[in-house]
């Protein structure tokens, strides 16, 4: 979630003072509180609309996206590095080519990986990961989303290919860009979810590894139907949305924390029978309280709708949220300093420390995702090198990992 850069130090202030034990009346470490649950609608889209235009172009897989790669992962610099949490201390880290660790256009957000997804912890025969990442202002599509499909099954040489999120019309015979600020992703079966955009009745997207489809247009600057084929802006791949929910109780509103919440994150939990989807809230005003909420999954891997828990987190700036075993992880930024991760109970609240501080995860970090068959928490940081300096501060764009055990 991107902070304006003209309130970035006045929210640094706020965020410092309430962070401190005794300077505000909730604090980080104060518990879950139980709160009020809100419910979901299913919209699907048409099952003509899907057939239509998997008939109308090739129909791929993911593997065969992520075994297409136009653009290798790197080696992180030290400007990079300086974003890594201090503690617990990553154990994997990688980063983008030069055109997306400095993008102005595109910015990183929800993450997910094949450790969700299958028992086994691959895709078939690969491990992969997928970054979330929404289109700026800059880009003149504000909040176009796209996946960046990471081939991880050797991480020393691990290589990236970018695909558009699209939405079917009604009848199949175009589509246009889906709209989502992918502020978190989970991935179960043949399933993708991410958040929507706030301050709309919309609340998760949900796409669908059966349909993804290879442009036949791919020079053409414009999304849909073309004169010569089907378009993405120039993209090869597009993933096509099979539907999507509602919130119950209408628009969502980022700047109340008692109406209907905005869900700003979002995560898979496994470790709940049927397996789950937990959401988060963004709140910069550190005075309102982001809400938790779970969603158990119902037949073919779609969420039930009906929350069955719903907690209030008095941990300020929530981007990021993770459930196992009955523990909740989120994580906070910061607009100066590192951020911070709390696990958090309905009787306790704590977090790694780093000398006298709790500021010791990623710098601007952001989602976070648990690959099971690893053991591994999977989270990325959202400024580019650029941004940081102008702020004056040493970090860029990570994609990393901590030890779940190392998180408390």
């Amino acid at each position: 979630m991107r902070i304006p850069k003209a309130i970035v130090l006045a929210l640094a202030v706020v965020a410092g003072a309430l962070a401190l034990p005794g300077t505000a009346s909730a604090a980080y470490s104060d518990p879950l509180t139980t709160t009020t649950k809100q419910n979901l609608v299913w919209h699907a889209t048409p099952a003509a609309a899907l057939t239509a235009l998997d008939n109308a172009l090739p129909n791929v897989s993911l593997n065969t996206v992520v075994n297409d790669t136009s653009y290798a992962m790197t080696g992180c610099t030290s400007a990079e590095k300086a974003a890594l949490p201090k503690a617990p201390v990553a154990t994997k880290a990688l980063c983008w080519d030069s055109e997306r660790a400095g993008s102005t256009s595109w910015v990183p957000q929800g993450i997910t990986t094949s450790g969700d997804a299958d028992d086994d912890g691959m895709w078939g025969a690969d491990k992969i990961i997928l970054s979330g990442w929404h289109g700026t202002d800059a880009l003149g599509r504000y909040n176009d989303a796209r996946i960046q499909a990471v081939n991880y099954n050797d991480p020393a040489s691990a290589a990236h290919r970018m695909v558009y999120l699209a939405v079917p019309n009604s009848t199949g015979s175009s589509f246009s860009a889906a709209k989502a600020h992918m502020g978190g992703m989970a991935w179960l079966g043949d399933k993708i979810y991410v958040t929507a955009v706030g301050n709309t009745s919309t609340a998760i997207r949900v796409f669908s590894t059966k349909h993804i489809l290879q442009l036949s247009d791919t020079t053409s600057n414009a999304i849909g139907k073309t004169s010569a084929g089907y378009a993405a802006y120039t993209y090869k791949y597009a993933m096509m949305q099979i539907g999507y929910y509602t919130y119950a109780g209408g628009t969502c509103s980022m700047s109340s924390d008692t109406g209907v919440p905005c869900f700003s994150s979002l995560s898979l939990d496994r470790t709940t029978s049927p397996a789950s989807i937990v959401t988060t809230e963004y709140f910069s005003d550190q005075s309102l309280h982001g809400r938790l909420y779970r969603f158990p999954m119902g037949s073919d891997y779609l969420p039930t709708g009906t929350a069955s828990e719903a907690f209030r987190s008095s941990v300020g700036n929530m981007q990021g949220v993770l459930s196992h075993n009955g523990k909740w992880y989120v994580a906070h930024s910061s607009a100066t300093l590192n951020g911070q991760l709390w696990a958090q109970t309905t009787t306790a609240s704590t977090s790694a420390t780093c000398g006298t501080t709790t500021a010791c995860w990623a710098v601007h970090p952001e989602a976070l995702t648990y690959d099971w068959a690893t053991g591994l928490v999977w989270s990325q940081s959202e400024w580019s090198t650029a941004d940081c300096q102008a702020q004056g501060q040493t970090c860029g764009r990570t994609v990393f990992a901590v030890p779940l055990s190392s998180l408390g």
